[in-house]
């Protein structure tokens, strides 16, 4: 399945080709090692997670009362990732 969705978001996502480059130009090989590391568990995290939440449905069902939390705490996470980057522009 990791294969399948490799090829299928490459042509729709330059992203590897960006952090490739920036791993070339650096010249630096730890930092080229951490920042393609970087990219691929972000990369690979929203696959897992669907992945964990088919298999962990019924524990989903019983945690629905934690959902509103979590989205408030998401949101304002997101706010203030956002205000940070208009403060920083």
């Amino acid at each position: 399945m990791g294969g399948g969705v490799a090829v299928a978001s490459l042509p729709c996502n330059p992203g590897i080709i960006i952090v490739l480059g920036v791993a070339v130009l650096e010249g630096h090989m730890l930092w080229a090692m951490a920042t393609l590391g970087a990219f691929a568990v972000g990369f690979s995290l929203p696959l897992g997670a669907v992945m964990l939440g088919v298999s962990y449905w019924s524990l989903a069902v019983k945690a629905k009362r934690t959902l509103e939390v979590i989205r408030v705490v998401a949101g304002l996470a997101l706010l203030g990732a956002g205000f940070y980057l208009v403060g920083t522009i």
